[in-house]
């Protein structure tokens, strides 16, 4: 539960007693060393003092009668040596935090990574299989632009540090059309939409809907939910997506 130090009188380090006080002690974290001031009794056997001293790993002696000035200037002493390892640990667990979300973010990096190279790979594949016309060019020469810049805005997530280390990353809040941004999530989930063989519904309201958002943190939340419906939904089956306003909010569906 914590303890500051302990101070034992030498009578009491009975065997019995002696035993369960360093088991207790053993089973410290290895930032813990508690510190043990012993009431030694004045010209008490030093031998079989120094046996027990020798199992309490972090233990003072101070002899019977003690000036009171003495005893409080040992335990103060002790006590700040103690809070510097309550620090210590705290430090220690900060630092475990981090190093948590910097996995947990890279880890989610490398997911999000993932989602722009798989229309990039497909339409390099139809570039090589066949000469196409000039309009069919230019539209697989604009897709795989968008997916560039979505992944080179990953990249500089991954080359702000501080973002690592923090676990988050920065929302760019613009106005966004939610039309412009489920068409993209499409691109991003059609490779694997099509080879599970889906087809897909895209419902989107003929008025359009505006948000202040981050247009790519948006694209990457709607390509997962259509990547998750791809993955669950029985192959030749039917993904849809559809967006709607509902008062001042609009609403996003993806079945």
């Amino acid at each position: 539960r914590g303890a500051g130090a302990l101070m034992v009188a030498e009578e009491a380090l009975v065997k019995a007693d002696q035993a369960a006080l360093v088991a207790a002690l053993a089973a410290q974290p290895p930032w813990s060393d508690v510190p043990v001031l012993v009431l030694a009794r004045q010209g008490a056997d030093s031998d079989a003092l120094a046996a027990v001293m020798s199992q309490l790993p972090n233990a003072t002696v101070i002899e019977r009668p003690a000036r009171v000035t003495s005893l409080v200037s040992a335990a103060r002493s002790t006590l700040r040596a103690r809070q510097r390892q309550y620090e210590l640990r705290a430090r220690l667990e900060e630092l475990h935090r981090a190093d948590r979300r910097k996995t947990e973010f890279l880890a989610t990096l490398a997911h999000e990574l993932r989602n722009p190279l798989a229309p990039i790979r497909t339409t390099l594949a139809l570039l090589e299989r066949r000469p196409l016309d000039p309009a069919a060019l230019g539209r697989h020469h604009d897709l795989m632009r968008r997916q560039v810049e979505h992944m080179v805005r990953l990249v500089d997530d991954l080359m702000d540090v501080s973002r690592v280390t923090r676990g988050r990353v920065d929302l760019q809040f613009v106005p966004v059309r939610l039309g412009v941004v489920l068409g993209d999530a499409v691109e991003l989930s059609r490779p694997l939409i099509d080879a599970a063989g889906h087809a897909v519904d895209v419902d989107v309201a003929d008025e359009p809907l505006q948000v202040r958002g981050d247009a790519v943190r948006l694209t990457q939340v709607f390509a997962n939910l259509l990547n998750n419906a791809a993955k669950y939904t029985p192959p030749g089956g039917r993904v849809g997506v559809s967006a709607r306003r509902d008062g001042a909010h609009a609403v996003i569906e993806v079945s």
